[in-house]
């Protein structure tokens, strides 16, 4: 029996771990891979980098679980099955229409790229979104984001568009596409940044950030990139 609880153990451990949710998820995408799925009653489905979701499509229901990353899907309308995506933090869910959803490491982001969505939290607070509105979804408020935000889709064409983001969150954004660790001083993580950086090349990225921010950027191996002040 001890011999089963260190197995279920193991087996919980690498289902919790990235590689576990990968291999388990109905969806994923792998270190810089990109990709997009045609799923059942006509909605198309892209994930950006190192992503996965599961699916649970029945007679009544149309229910995307991200468990990691980001993705955009196209809405096909329905009104017999909603289509809904449920994050950590709540659920949004479609009103014919296009979006995207980002799972960050304390929030949720929603940006509608197309029509409408009405985003949920657990809690039942909700919150109704427009074309080129955003939201970060908490666990107990939503907070609607300033401007248009449809360029946080441009990663669907390889690139990475920054408008006023720290420089942690860049880097955040660049990790699904960077093998091995990056880990980033606290003395820059709060840098303002702004530019275009290529995501099929996130070395190339991380050079032009090391020539526009006072940073550094040292690569002791493939596996290890340290970034400190300059």
């Amino acid at each position: 029996m001890a011999g089963l609880g260190l197995l279920g153990g193991g087996l919980w451990l690498g289902a919790s771990s990235p590689l576990g949710e990968s291999l388990l998820a109905d969806l994923s995408t792998g270190v810089g891979e990109r990709n997009d799925f045609n799923l059942a009653y006509g909605s198309r489905l892209s994930l950006n980098a190192n992503s996965a979701v599961d699916l649970h499509f029945k007679s009544q229901q149309r229910l995307v679980i991200l468990r990691r990353g980001e993705l955009v899907i196209q809405v096909a309308p329905d009104a017999r099955r909603p289509l809904r995506v449920r994050t950590a933090e709540g659920e949004v869910q479609a009103l014919g229409t296009r979006f995207l959803v980002s799972q960050e490491s304390a929030a949720s982001r929603v940006v509608v790229l197309e029509h409408a969505v009405v985003t949920r939290l657990f809690n039942g607070t909700t919150l109704a979104l427009q074309e080129g509105q955003s939201a970060l979804l908490y666990p107990r408020q939503i907070v609607p984001q300033a401007g248009d935000q449809h360029y946080r889709a441009e990663w669907l064409n390889g690139r990475l568009n920054v408008l006023d983001d720290s420089l942690a969150q860049v880097v955040d954004a660049l990790r699904p596409y960077t093998r091995g660790l990056v880990r980033v001083a606290p003395e820059v993580r709060g840098l303002r940044v702004q530019g275009v950086y290529p995501l099929n090349d996130p070395d190339r990225a991380y050079t032009a950030l090391a020539e526009t921010l006072p940073i550094r950027v040292d690569r002791y191996s493939p596996w290890l990139t340290l970034i400190r002040p300059a």
